[in-house]
């Protein structure tokens, strides 16, 4: 990375810097580092004409080789049925998945990985492995393992406290 780009990301990091409270930097700071690794790994999922999405779909079908229902899909992933119906006809189209009818329910479609999908997985699996390595690089292993306990509390509260305003809303 040049110096510019270098002095851009650390303008980019101290753009938040006046706030004082730590809850508030806390989360500014999360999602800034959320945002630059979404930056980064865009460059990289381009490398194999992917997005963050389709690859995420690829790990799923490629831990399950019956396939897993859409609406399954969907809720892993916190997108809607409208947005995991477009996503997955992106998929078919590509070539990388198909829809099949679920025997367990036949109200529901699964997806299931093609061979030319599970090509790809396997084509960028060991990448995406090294690149996740790489993201992570300025963190020690214990490091990395009180962040993941860490921002699954986080993830927990979430849940926990929020879950009520969706029930209010309905």
């Amino acid at each position: 990375m040049n110096k510019r780009n270098m002095d851009e990301l650390t303008a980019y990091m101290d753009a938040y810097s006046f706030v004082e409270f730590s809850s508030g930097q806390t989360i500014i700071s999360l999602a800034r580092t959320v945002e630059l690794m979404r930056l980064v790994y865009k460059k990289f999922y381009n490398q194999y004409q992917l997005s963050e999405p389709k690859f995420f779909v690829l790990l799923l079908l490629g831990k399950n080789k019956e396939g897993i229902p859409l609406n399954e899909i969907g809720k892993m992933m916190l997108v809607s049925r409208a947005n995991m119906t477009t996503l997955i006809e992106r998929m078919v189209k590509d070539g990388y998945v198909e829809k099949r009818e679920n025997e367990e329910d036949k109200r529901s479609t699964k997806a299931v990985l093609t061979d030319l999908g599970q090509e790809v997985l396997d084509e960028v699996s060991d990448f995406h492995k090294e690149f996740s390595h790489k993201l992570v690089s300025a963190l020690s292993e214990d490091e990395k393992e009180i962040m993941n306990k860490l921002l699954k509390k986080i993830q927990v509260g979430i849940i926990e406290d929020f879950s009520q305003c969706e029930e209010t809303e309905k």
